[in-house]
C-alpha cells in the first residue's frame, strides 16, 4: 500500500461533463500534498471538446494525471450479463465493469460520483484498513428501511450508498470477484442498480466508513433529527446524530442528493450548498458554459411552505412509495 498515491475513478456521459470537472477540480485542490493523483474516467460517448477540457484542466495540476478508458464495449457486456439499464442507460453500471480491468500500482480505487464536492484532503482513505473486506462505504442517507426487505437484508442491516466506493483492488483481483460477479448479475436483478447489488452480494465484506467521507446534502436541507426519525433509521444501521454532526462542518466529501430547491450546480438553484458548487465551477474549463436551469415545482414550494416535521415525513413516504416493493 502506498499511503501518498490516490487511484481515482469517475464516470459519466457529456452531459454531466461539467458536473465532474467540479468534482475533480474540489479533488485536486484539496489534495496537492499527495505525490500522485491517477484519474480515470469512464467517459460515455465523451466528445472531443470535453476531453480537451479535461486534460487541460488536469494538466494545471503536477501530481495529477487522467486517462479516458475505452468504454465502447461495456453495453454490449451488460447486456450479454443480463443487466438492466438504470433510467434508460447503462453508465452506472459502468465501474462494475472497470474495476477488474484498471491497472493501479496501489491495493486500492476511490470512486467518486460527480455529483460531488471533495472539501478536505482524503489521506484517512488511503491508510484505511480494509481488514479482508472488498468494499469501503459510508450509510446511505436517503433509503428507507422497507427497501431493505424488499432486497432479501433486514431492518437492522446496514444499507450502504455507492456514490463513494473504496474498492480493495488487490482482492478483487485475487478472488477474481469479477467472474463471480457476473455470473450472480445472470441470475439477479435489481431496483436501484448496482447500489442493491454491493448491499447483497457484498454483504458482509463491506467496511463501514465515516460519514465525514460521503456526507450527503439531505444533512443541510432536513431538520437532521426529525428527518433521521421520519425515515426510521435504527442506531445500529446508521449514523447518530452526534455522529452526523460532529462531520457537519468540515466534511470531507460533500455528496448532493438534495435537490428539491435545485441542484448545487444548476442556475438558479436555492441549495445550501450551492454556493460551494459555484466556487469550484469557477476552477473549471467549463466556468463560462451555460449550466441547466433549475426548476421551481410543487415540491420547491411545499419544502418552502410547510414545517420541517411535515416535509420529512413527505419525504419518507415517497421514497417508501416508490422502493419498498
Amino acid at each position: 500500500m502506498n499511503k501518498d498515491i490516490l487511484n481515482v475513478l469517475y464516470q459519466s456521459d457529456d452531459n454531466y461533463a461539467a458536473v465532474s470537472a467540479i468534482s475533480i477540480a474540489s479533488l485536486l485542490e484539496n489534495n496537492k500534498h499527495l505525490k500522485q493523483i491517477n484519474i480515470f474516467y469512464l467517459g460515455h460517448k465523451l466528445k472531443k471538446g470535453s476531453i480537451n477540457k479535461f486534460n487541460e484542466m488536469i494538466g494545471g495540476y503536477k501530481n495529477a494525471t487522467i486517462t479516458f478508458v475505452d468504454v465502447s464495449g461495456y453495453p454490449d457486456e451488460l447486456k450479454e450479463i443480463g443487466v438492466k439499464a438504470w433510467k434508460g442507460l447503462y453508465i452506472t453500471w459502468y465501474k462494475m465493469l472497470a474495476f477488474a480491468k484498471l491497472d493501479v500500482k496501489t491495493d486500492r480505487i476511490l470512486y467518486i460520483n460527480p455529483h460531488t464536492v471533495i472539501s478536505g484532503a482524503l489521506d484517512g482513505l488511503l491508510e484505511l484498513d480494509f481488514e479482508d473486506n472488498i468494499l469501503a462505504l459510508s450509510y446511505d442517507a436517503t433509503m428507507v428501511n422497507a427497501h431493505k426487505n424488499a432486497i432479501g437484508l433486514k431492518s437492522t442491516d446496514g444499507y450502504f450508498n455507492c456514490g463513494i466506493m473504496l474498492v480493495n483492488h488487490k482482492k478483487w483481483i485475487k478472488d477474481k470477484i469479477d467472474s463471480k460477479m457476473r455470473e450472480h448479475l445472470r441470475h439477479n436483478h435489481y431496483e436501484v442498480a448496482d447500489q442493491d447489488l454491493c448491499n447483497v452480494f457484498f454483504k458482509d465484506k463491506i467496511k463501514l466508513v465515516g460519514v465525514e467521507y460521503n456526507f450527503s446534502t439531505v444533512f443541510y436541507g432536513y431538520d437532521i433529527k426529525k428527518y433521521i426519525k421520519a425515515n426510521g433509521f435504527m442506531p445500529e444501521s446508521f449514523y447518530s446524530y452526534n455522529e452526523i454532526m460532529e462531520a457537519y462542518y468540515t466534511p470531507k466529501i460533500i455528496h448532493s442528493q438534495f435537490g428539491i430547491t435545485g441542484r448545487p450546480w444548476q442556475v438558479g438553484n436555492d441549495n445550501p450548498v450551492g454556493l460551494l458548487w459555484r466556487k469550484y465551477l469557477e476552477m473549471t474549463p467549463w466556468k463560462n458554459a451555460k449550466m441547466p436551469e433549475a426548476k421551481k415545482d410543487i415540491n420547491w414550494r411545499l419544502y418552502k411552505l410547510l414545517p420541517q416535521a411535515v416535509v420529512v415525513k413527505l419525504y419518507a413516504w415517497a421514497v417508501k412509495r416508490k422502493f419498498a416493493k
